[in-house]
């Protein structure tokens, strides 16, 4: 069976997001004092060379059917089982850390975006940090974003990630160092750093050791603070009872939202537009986040 169809078959973990018109340009270095900058370029970024780290050739599947589409509102979810399978599974060895690596089918325009937008990451200079952030990236700053994707995601494809909506998705079964990118990461406008949190949050889901950081079901029903029916930002779809949450601050919603609410807090070269982004996009975040000490735990962290 061609590999593209198995893809198919496997449930994902896809997050949607959207993409702003337009290439994002490489920040300036950090000796470029003062300087500001919030992805709004009017250049695109240039194509640095690949890395030559070859992609994890997808692996067939034959052990096990194909697990069910389990969300309709934003998600395309692998169960803890399937996660466990993938673990042990024996996989070839992977260059981490040695750099990423696009498939040949990957067009250049999406290629020059990502590139963009992990250029603007990396350029991000922080005035401190939350404790839960330094356990999980270390210092707000680009360097240590840039280890910690580097040192999960070796190779970058293209799929429809099992729903019209997604922008990218993990498959741990078939490679679980690979992030998969949709069309979608082009075409729609949302801000860069909310496409940054997307990119992130899958990168997270790379994590064998970790049962790749498996959601858990929204309850039913799931209402916010104000009594309304919680849905996506994405795709308006409404969350209760989907597997589109987290009961951790450590998983992929957890980790991302402590992402953004760190560039909004402590970025030090970010526009206020980056940093009021940052912030919204990680309240609306940590709104999936349904366990009570879980939050409390997070919002200790961001001193609210």
């Amino acid at each position: 069976m061609d590999s593209r169809k198995l893809i198919r078959l496997i449930a994902v973990a896809a997050l949607t997001a959207a993409a702003e018109p337009g290439a994002a340009q490489l920040p300036e270095a950090a000796g470029g004092a003062g300087r500001l900058f919030d992805g709004a370029a009017d250049a695109s970024a240039p194509r640095p060379p690949d890395p030559g780290v070859p992609p994890i050739a997808a692996l067939a599947v034959t052990e096990a059917p194909a697990p069910k589409r389990r969300s309709a509102a934003d998600l395309y979810y692998f169960t803890p089982e399937e996660a466990d399978r993938a673990a042990r599974r024996s996989w070839p060895k992977a260059a981490a850390g040695k750099g990423y690596a696009f498939d040949a089918d990957v067009p250049l325009a999406i290629q020059d975006q990502m590139r963009g937008d992990l250029a603007f990451l990396q350029g991000l200079q922080g005035s401190g940090a939350t404790p839960l952030h330094r356990k999980i990236f270390g210092a707000v700053d680009g360097a240590a974003y840039d280890a910690f994707f580097v040192s999960r995601v070796t190779g970058i494809g293209m799929d429809d990630c099992g729903s019209g909506n997604a922008v990218a998705c993990v498959i741990p079964f078939l490679d679980p160092s690979k992030m998969w990118l949709t069309q979608n990461y082009i075409r729609f406008s949302h801000p860069q750093v909310a496409r940054m949190m997307v990119v992130y949050h899958e990168a997270r889901h790379t994590e064998v050791k970790n049962r790749n950081w498996p959601h858990a079901r929204c309850p039913r029903p799931f209402r916010n603070a104000e009594g309304r029916d919680v849905t996506s930002i994405w795709t308006g779809s409404l969350l209760a009872g989907e597997p589109a949450c987290d009961v951790v601050p450590f998983g992929s919603y957890g980790s991302s939202t402590i992402m953004l609410k760190n560039i909004q807090k402590f970025c030090s070269n970010c526009t206020d537009k980056v940093r009021m982004d940052a912030g919204l996009y990680a309240d609306d975040q940590l709104g999936r986040i349904t366990e009570p000490e879980a939050k409390r735990q997070m919002l200790d962290d961001f001193g609210q």
